[in-house]
C-alpha cells in the first residue's frame, strides 16, 4: 500500500484539474481547450491508476520488499516536494494580500501582455524552447543507460533489482517530480497568480503565447508517456524521440527552410512536414535496431512499426486538432507500434 500517497497525488490532480475545467467551461469550449484538458485530466487519473504496477512489471522476481521500497521513496519524495510547494504559495499569498502594492505588480493580465511581448519566433528561439522537451528524452536514455552499467557490474542485483526495475523507477520518480512541479505551479498561475513566486514567474516568460490561457505543454507530453511504461524499453524510447526530437526538427528545418505552406493560413510548411515524417521513420527503424537485443523482432515488423509511425506522426502534423500534437504523437504511435509488438 505504500504506492497509495503518489497514486492519490496523481488522481488529485485529476480531480483539482477537471474542477477548474468544469468552472471555466465556457471559456474552454469557447477558446477550443476544452477537449486538451480534458485529456489532461484523464491521462493524471491513468497514471494513478497504472502506477502500483509501474516497477514491477518488467521484474516478476521484485519481491514485496524491495517494491515497498521504491514505492516509499517516491512518495516521500513527492509528499515533500508537495510541502514545500504549500508553504511556498502559502507565503506568497499572505505576501500580497498584506502589500497592495504587490498585489498590483502581480497582476496576470500584465503578464500575459509581457509574455506577448518578449515572444520571438526566431529559429534560435524554437530551438531553445523545444530543449526542454528534449532534456525529457535525454533523461530517459541517460537513466536507462546508468541501470544498465549497473546491472552489468552486478550492483543490482544485490539489492533484488534489475535494470527494468531501477531505470523505470529513477524515470517515473523524476518524470512525476517534473510534472507535479509545473501542474500545482500552473493551477496557481491560472487561478491565483499572486501566490506564484519570483522565481516562478521566470518559468512562464518563455512559454508560447497561447498557453496563457491553459496548461503549458510539458505536463501532458511527460504524462502521455507513463502508459508505454509497459512496453518493452525500445518502444518507450522510440515514442520519446519522435514527440521531442522529431517534433522539434519539424519545427526547426520548417522555420529555417520551409519557404512551402503546408496549407492555406498556416505556420506549417512542407519542408518541415517532410523533415519530421522521415525523422520519425528513421528514429524507429534506429532506436528498434539499436535495442534488438530488448526486443528481437522481424524486420518486417520493424519496417511496419516505422511506417506507420510515420503515417501517424504525418496525419496528426497536417490535421488541425483541439487535442495537442504532444498527446496524440506519444500516444498513437506509442500503441499503434505496441500491437503491431504483440501480434
Amino acid at each position: 500500500m505504500l504506492f497509495l500517497p503518489t497514486s492519490l497525488i496523481l488522481i488529485g490532480y485529476s480531480i483539482i484539474t477537471f474542477i477548474y475545467l468544469i468552472q471555466h467551461r465556457k471559456e474552454k469550449i469557447q477558446k477550443k481547450l476544452f477537449l486538451n484538458e480534458l485529456m489532461l485530466v484523464l491521462l493524471f487519473f491513468i497514471s494513478g491508476v497504472i502506477f502500483p504496477f509501474m516497477f514491477q512489471y518488467h521484474s516478476n522476481s521484485l519481491s514485496i520488499h524491495t517494491l515497498n521500497f521504491l514505492w516509499a521513496t517516491s512518495s516521500f519524495i513527492f509528499i515533500i516536494e508537495m510541502i514545500v510547494w504549500g508553504f511556498v504559495l502559502r507565503y506568497n499569498s499572505n505576501l500580497s494580500k498584506k502589500n497592495p502594492e504587490i498585489m498590483a505588480e502581480r497582476d496576470y493580465y500584465d503578464y500575459v501582455q509581457k509574455v506577448y511581448d518578449n515572444w520571438d519566433e526566431s529559429v534560435k528561439s524554437e530551438f531553445g524552447r523545444k530543449i526542454l522537451h528534449l532534456f525529457t528524452c535525454s533523461v530517459i536514455f541517460i537513466l536507462w543507460t546508468l541501470g544498465t552499467i549497473l546491472e552489468n557490474s552486478g550492483f543490482l542485483s544485490q539489492f533484488g533489482l534489475n535494470n527494468y526495475s531501477f531505470s523505470h523507477w529513477l524515470i517515473v520518480t523524476i518524470g512525476f517530480a517534473f510534472v507535479f512541479m509545473f501542474q500545482i505551479a500552473d493551477l496557481a498561475r491560472l487561478n491565483k497568480y499572486y501566490m506564484l513566486p519570483n522565481w516562478a514567474r521566470k518559468w512562464y516568460l518563455s512559454m508560447r503565447p497561447e498557453e496563457t490561457e491553459t496548461f503549458i505543454a510539458s505536463t501532458p507530453l511527460v504524462l502521455s508517456f507513463t502508459p508505454f511504461i509497459f512496453t518493452p524499453f525500445p518502444i518507450f524510447a522510440s515514442v520519446a524521440i519522435i514527440t521531442t526530437g522529431a517534433d522539434a526538427l519539424a519545427c526547426i528545418i520548417g522555420k529555417k527552410f520551409g519557404s512551402h505552406k503546408l496549407r492555406k493560413n498556416s505556420k506549417k510548411t512542407i519542408e518541415g512536414f517532410i523533415a519530421g515524417g522521415l525523422s520519425t521513420f528513421f528514429v524507429v527503424l534506429l532506436v528498434l535496431n539499436g535495442y534488438y537485443y530488448l526486443m528481437p523482432i522481424s524486420i518486417i515488423k520493424i519496417l511496419t512499426m516505422a511506417i506507420l509511425s510515420t503515417c501517424i506522426f504525418l496525419l496528426i502534423d497536417y490535421l488541425t486538432l483541439s487535442i495537442s500534437d504532444n498527446i496524440l504523437n506519444p500516444l498513437l504511435t506509442g500503441f499503434t507500434m505496441w500491437l503491431i509488438y504483440i501480434i
